[in-house]
């Protein structure tokens, strides 16, 4: 069996890993640089849609990272927390979003923190980066910290269904037999799965968009921008969404008299 995946916390407890991982995962010929070029624009004209629909609203950026929505959100909203278990990574954020207020801790352990009630919630690569048993009760105390009505946007950046996954399945065999770091990420979900986690949780799941549809491989092959233009079009066609590499759910919190 492969041994058991380093959770977040221990992966970003100095600064120096926090920035070397958000440089390396974010460098301009990355695999997630050309998803989150292909995808910002939905997702600042979804932030837009949910201050329209509160505009004085309260949000928080939960799982912030080093701040890569948190940056998007505070142009948007009036008031922004954004809150991350990592120091190393919230002492990022805070250089580049001087308009937020920032949280370090963990929610689960500290009920009291970032309670809000909120009018919104971004939480960006969370899903995977949570051990799988704390995914639904971190999911519900989000919920718990929405107003009635509220929005959740929250992405999943590994689908098991899609043509990323025969890449995936390589790995972990490598893995187990001690060919490939430890440290490599190899966590998924499918989209069921998230679904079902989400409204398990509290939220009702209002739309899905996909993201990224040829697997990473071939934007290492000759060709790129090529590949580029072909992924481009395959991902604006909505059929296509369910294998999408990258899911985006927009999510509403359920009313308490809902089944």
């Amino acid at each position: 069996m492969a041994k058991p995946q380093p959770n977040y916390p221990s992966r970003f407890l100095e600064r120096e890993s926090a920035k070397d991982y958000t440089q390396r995962e974010y460098s301009l010929d990355s695999y997630a640089t050309l998803v989150w070029n292909r995808q910002s624009h939905l997702v600042n004209r979804l932030l837009l849609e949910m201050q329209e629909r509160a505009p004085a609203g309260h949000h928080l950026d939960f799982a912030c990272g080093a701040g890569r929505i948190t940056s998007l959100t505070e142009k948007i909203f009036s008031k922004v927390d954004a809150l991350d278990i990592s120091p190393a990574m919230v002492e990022l954020a805070r250089a580049s979003c001087p308009r937020t207020e920032f949280y370090v801790g963990n929610i689960l352990e500290n009920p009291e923190l970032c309670r809000g009630p909120y009018s919104s919630i971004t939480a960006f690569r969370l899903l995977l980066n949570l051990d799988p048993p704390l995914r639904r009760p971190i999911l519900e105390a989000l919920a718990r910290r929405l107003k009635p009505g509220g929005t959740l946007l929250i992405n999943l950046h590994g689908n098991r269904y899609s043509l990323r996954q025969p890449a995936i399945l390589w790995k972990r065999w490598k893995q187990r037999r001690g060919m490939e770091p430890e440290a490599t990420m190899l966590n998924d979900m499918s989209l069921g799965q998230t679904r079902s986690c989400l409204e398990t949780a509290g939220f009702s799941v209002e739309e899905v968009y996909g993201t990224g549809i040829l697997p990473p491989t071939v934007f290492r092959w000759p060709l790129r921008r090529m590949w580029n233009k072909i992924d481009d079009h395959l991902s604006a066609l909505g059929f296509l969404k369910s294998i999408g590499i990258d899911l985006l759910f927009v999510c509403r919190k359920k009313d308490s008299s809902s089944p």
